[in-house]
């Protein structure tokens, strides 16, 4: 059914650690099988033991595309990911990962746990870890949102300069709470770092991951360039000035640099403030012609 209508076999994959090549393997036979696309989201190595191994996966990718799998990722340019407590409890994340490496990024009802990590917060109430996690978990269940802090930079950058991978920021929407930077930063981050300071990335190839790759993988035949007939999503920033300047304590800041947002042709970001405009629509897959 998926492949009569040219769909997208998008998969948040089984393991993204020890068995990170078991599911990249899993996920290429069941876009081949089914004869469809598919996207990795989100293509990285969780855990000190198992960096390294991204150099295997993306070989893994290499050759299914040489078979002609259609297969590409999208990567965030940090090295912490951030999910529920609860998921991290369940998959036995903390059984794997130092208390100083999990960082509380909402919990409702203890907002003073807020951009601390668990051991900090052991250390203020001076109860065990198993203690403090089971509390927050009782007081706040799936609403409690965690950043773990689990990635190696040279692998996160192996993976975001593979010509098969698009820049996305899996930011989990928050009003309130201290939510994981990527939120507000990831694609100035990419501007700034990887573009204008370290030259990973040219700077057209950047903004191409970021808008015409993934327009053109999703069908989305209207969006993701600069043309006639195109949609008017537009934004004009200074790639001498943006930045990333959020910080996992203070992570709601939005990026200097950029001057004017369009969205569907209207004006929502103006010198840098917000219009008041919201323009956005429900965007659906198409299948291509």
């Amino acid at each position: 059914m998926v492949a009569e209508y040219d769909g997208v076999y998008a998969s948040h994959m089984r393991d993204e650690a020890e068995h990170l090549l078991d599911s990249i393997n899993e996920t290429v036979r069941i876009g081949e099988e089914a004869g469809v696309a598919v996207q990795i989201s989100h293509h990285k190595v969780m855990g000190r033991s198992n960096w390294g191994n991204v150099n295997k996966s993306l070989a893994l990718l290499e050759q299914a595309r040489r078979r002609g799998v259609a297969i590409t990722s999208d990567a965030y340019p940090y090295t912490a990911g951030s999910t529920t407590l609860v998921a991290l409890v369940q998959g036995g994340v903390l059984e794997r990962s130092a208390p100083s490496d999990v960082l509380i990024a909402s919990t409702p009802s203890r907002r003073d746990y807020e951009g601390k990590t668990l051991e900090e917060i052991c250390q203020l109430t001076g109860k065990p870890l198993q203690e403090t996690v089971s509390e927050l978990l009782a007081g706040e269940g799936e609403s409690t949102v965690a950043v773990i802090f689990g990635m190696d930079e040279t692998d996160m950058r192996r993976v975001l300069a593979h010509p098969t991978t698009m820049v996305g920021s899996d930011g989990i929407p928050s009003v309130e709470g201290k939510p994981h930077p990527r939120l507000y930063g990831t694609f100035a981050r990419v501007l700034a770092k990887y573009v204008r300071e370290t030259g990973l990335l040219t700077l057209e190839d950047a903004v191409q991951r970021m808008t015409g790759l993934s327009a053109d993988k999703f069908h989305l035949t209207d969006r993701g360039f600069i043309r006639e007939r195109v949609y008017a999503d537009i934004v004009v920033f200074d790639p001498l000035t943006i930045a990333d300047i959020g910080t996992y304590q203070e992570p709601r800041c939005y990026p200097p640099g950029v001057s004017y947002v369009l969205v569907n042709g209207r004006t929502v970001v103006d010198r840098g403030q917000h219009t008041g405009i919201c323009n956005g629509r429900l965007l659906r897959h198409r299948p291509r012609l």
